[in-house]
């Protein structure tokens, strides 16, 4: 069976856009997918991945700038292939949470860089962003500490993410 490989770009000033991200990328790997976890500003192609997963931190009710530019750079690649986004935070119009966990639609620039890349699904993670430590993650993107897994681990919306990478991978591999 071939590996499918997956691409997870993401744009934030935060950390917890970062940790939605690797624990989408943990998933997909537990579900045999060949993933890598990037920030949206550093991707040049997205030509080697067979799918993607584009993820931006919401703030006054706007999707981050290197979540939008990402898309709209890489648009017909991505026309080509199955894409998903995700929004973290919170803004004017989304906190999830509120909702016992109810999806909330994506915020208006979410949705034109949905409807530019074809995206075939999208995720509004609720929670506030402080909830988690400063230097979460070291350069490789790895939790540095057990304690700092544990807590990402635990936050409410977590459940929802993972339900979600679960559901990607079985579109990406047909299951």
């Amino acid at each position: 069976m071939a590996k499918y490989r997956v691409l997870i770009a993401y744009g934030t000033k935060t950390e917890f856009t970062q940790a939605i991200a690797e624990e989408v990328a943990a998933v997909l790997r537990e579900d045999g997918l060949d993933v890598e976890v990037r920030p949206a500003a550093e991707i040049v192609s997205v030509g080697p991945y067979d799918a993607v997963v584009l993820g931006g931190e919401l703030r006054a009710n706007r999707w981050h700038r290197d979540a939008r530019r990402f898309a709209r750079r890489h648009s017909a690649q991505l026309r080509s292939r199955p894409v998903w986004f995700f929004s973290s935070g919170t803004s004017d119009a989304s906190d999830a949470s509120k909702d016992g966990g109810a999806d909330v639609p994506p915020v208006p620039s979410a949705r034109r860089a949905m409807n530019q890349t074809g995206a075939r699904g999208h995720l509004t993670v609720g929670g506030r962003p402080g909830r988690l430590p400063r230097g979460l993650f070291d350069r490789g993107g790895a939790a540095r500490s057990s304690a700092a897994r544990d807590l990402l681990a635990d936050h409410p919306e977590m459940f929802r993410v993972r339900d979600w990478a679960h559901h990607i991978a079985n579109e990406v591999t047909g299951s």
